[in-house]
């Protein structure tokens, strides 16, 4: 664990966000699985770090009721809502900054709303490289010239941080970042367990 990722444990317990370190992606999924009930259902926000974990597939296949507009077959809305009243809500964040704040930008806001006011337990799960050396305008930034490129390309979308590798909000005709939301702390009795990982994972 290096100084950056401690400090940014001891931040955000501080904080009130329970924080488990993983050294590898494979020990962060084994942590999350022992964290999870027999018979919770579980809800899923838009995240490639928690698709490439395999941790649907893990779940479906023992048995849990899993909600995710990425492979669920209802209606869009529907899964949204499904997966906003699981017991237990995974996802990851865009980045956290090293003072203990979690920072989110979404298209549609179903993400953002369910680790706010959505499931009583949030897990979140986040790579090396969504920490952020600075505050809530680094966080963003590294959002909008990292993730959101890498987001837009995966989705096939012709905005202008897919083509030009810049945000240009004025001319971005289907913007991904309708909705940024900053958690200082967990709000109304929700917990917001954060699963912190030595490797890189994710946008």
């Amino acid at each position: 664990m290096n100084t950056l990722m401690a400090s940014t444990i001891v931040a955000l317990t501080r904080k009130g966000f329970p924080v488990h370190h993983a050294a590898t992606m494979a020990d962060a999924k084994a942590i999350v699985l022992k964290m999870i009930v027999d018979g919770a259902s579980v809800g899923f926000g838009g995240s490639v770090t928690v698709r490439d974990m395999g941790l649907y597939e893990e779940l479906q296949s023992t048995g849990h009721a899993v909600h995710w507009h990425w492979k669920n077959d209802e209606a869009k809305p529907d899964v949204f809502r499904l997966a906003a009243e699981a017991d237990i809500y995974l996802t990851s964040s865009n980045a956290i900054t090293t003072d203990g704040c979690l920072v989110n930008i979404d298209g549609t806001g179903n993400r953002v709303g369910a680790m706010i006011a959505g499931p009583k337990e949030v897990i979140v799960i986040a790579g090396a490289n969504k920490i952020v050396n600075g505050g809530i305008p680094q966080a963003i930034a590294r959002i909008k010239s990292v993730a959101c490129p890498l987001n837009a390309r995966r989705l096939g979308l012709n905005t202008p941080c897919a083509t030009l590798d810049r945000c240009d909000a004025a001319s971005c005709e289907k913007s991904m970042c309708n909705v940024t939301s900053i958690i200082e702390r967990p709000v109304g009795g929700h917990k917001i367990t954060i699963v912190l990982v030595d490797e890189d994972a994710g946008y």
